[in-house]
């Protein structure tokens, strides 16, 4: 297959691999690596214990595209490598920026308010003297059938 024809983006891939020793012994380590410099010299390789997977890193897709056509599916010390493209995503600038400074106060309080925040004064009760007289004409333990029911409202 001519890969100089195709315009690829890919430049890394994504090696799944089942065998431990790969993340614990620095010559499976060794023996892996050589594996994919024999595509590229300057191969960078990030290993990921937890995923068992390993990010290798090419100069140029062409490498990249080579290696993944002659490795996927191959044997590495009795067990298969599963070789994908990584593919990276990178919408306007790639770092995460802060949050507004008026969004920022409502996640976490300063330690100071902002410039012009003022203390929002509370409301006095509305308390009603008529209803308070006619509970306080009410004798205890004498049913008159009505409901009382009491509301604060804060105007």
């Amino acid at each position: 297959m001519h890969f100089r024809s195709f315009n690829y983006k890919f430049v890394s891939l994504i090696a799944c691999v089942a065998d431990s020793d790969l993340f614990h012994k620095a010559e499976a380590r060794v023996k892996f690596e050589s594996l994919f410099r024999a595509f590229d010299k300057d191969a960078t390789f990030q290993f990921f214990k937890s995923f068992k997977r390993v990010r290798i890193n090419f100069s140029n897709p062409i490498s990249a595209a080579e290696a993944r056509v002659r490795l996927h599916k191959s044997e590495f010390n009795g067990k298969e490598i599963k070789l994908y493209f990584a593919q990276s995503l990178h919408i306007g600038n790639p770092h995460l920026a802060p949050p507004k400074p008026d969004k920022q106060f409502l996640i976490s309080p300063p330690a100071s308010p902002p410039v012009g925040w003022e203390q929002v004064q509370d409301a006095t009760p509305v308390i009603n003297y008529d209803l308070l007289y006619a509970i306080s004409k009410l004798g205890p333990g004498k049913y008159f059938g009505l409901c009382v029911c009491v509301s604060l409202s804060l105007i």
